[in-house]
């Protein structure tokens, strides 16, 4: 996910400024310079760990 994408997602989602923050510091240690993770792995990373971060969010969200 570029960070254009995020910036979208994370627009979409309406989110207070202390919760943007903790998805930006998310998406910049993911995203780390010279990480050896490739493209797709960081992605399925990113998106794992936003679904957890969405389940924690609204508990009520199941897995699946």
């Amino acid at each position: 996910m570029t960070r254009s994408d995020f910036n979208k997602y994370l627009n979409e989602l309406n989110l207070n400024s202390e919760q943007e923050a903790d998805y930006w510091r998310l998406y910049d240690k993911i995203n780390e310079p010279k990480s050896p993770l490739s493209y797709n792995q960081r992605a399925n990373f990113l998106l794992d760990e936003l679904r957890k971060m969405r389940v924690k969010k609204n508990p009520s969200i199941k897995k699946g």
